[in-house]
């Protein structure tokens, strides 16, 4: 059994109605020899030649003796198979859907980052923004806070609530 044949056979199923078919046993398929016969409960089974190793024998046909077998139960088990191999078949060509979407979805994005580089390559530098100068004395407010336990960093701006409380104090003597 090759996935080749497996997929023909698939192929084929879907082509006479999917798993519907086979359910019903209304399937034609054709056998080793190229004869087609209709696939129904009411024939003879034919069983695989003696000398056929189970393991090497192509799908189709043992599914076609088990649609012929005279015991309902095989019969039920060929059709399950047929919806099963169908499952198989829809979830491959999903995965390899995805697969390609996938692929598809990492090129995208690495022609997005070359993109966003060369635009960034080609406009203008934008001006850094002035910062607005302060209005307070900050070494004189720095002293302040060293001098009174406020944590207060030694470079860099000073924080809104060391300026605050330096604010405050000031009024506070002031007054």
């Amino acid at each position: 059994m090759t996935i080749a044949a497996l997929r023909r056979l698939l192929d084929e199923i879907d082509r006479q109605g999917g798993p519907d078919a086979a359910r019903h046993n209304t399937l034609r398929l054709t056998d080793d020899e190229g004869a087609t016969e209709p696939m129904t409960a009411t024939q003879t089974a034919r069983p695989p030649a003696a000398d056929t190793d189970p393991e090497r024998l192509p799908v189709g046909q043992l599914l076609a003796w088990g649609d012929q077998h005279d015991d309902p139960e095989i019969q039920d088990q060929a059709a399950r198979a047929r919806i099963a191999l169908a499952g198989l078949r829809a979830r491959y060509a999903a995965d390899q859907e995805l697969r390609a979407l996938t692929s598809e979805e990492e090129q995208l994005a690495q022609r997005l980052a070359e993109i966003r580089a060369r635009k960034d390559e080609l406009e203008p530098a934008k001006p850094k923004k002035a910062r607005k100068p302060v209005d307070y004395p900050a070494a004189e407010v720095r002293a302040w806070a060293a001098a009174n336990g406020v944590a207060c960093p030694a470079v860099g701006r000073v924080p809104r609530a060391v300026v605050d409380a330096w604010r405050a104090a000031q009024q506070s003597s002031g007054a």
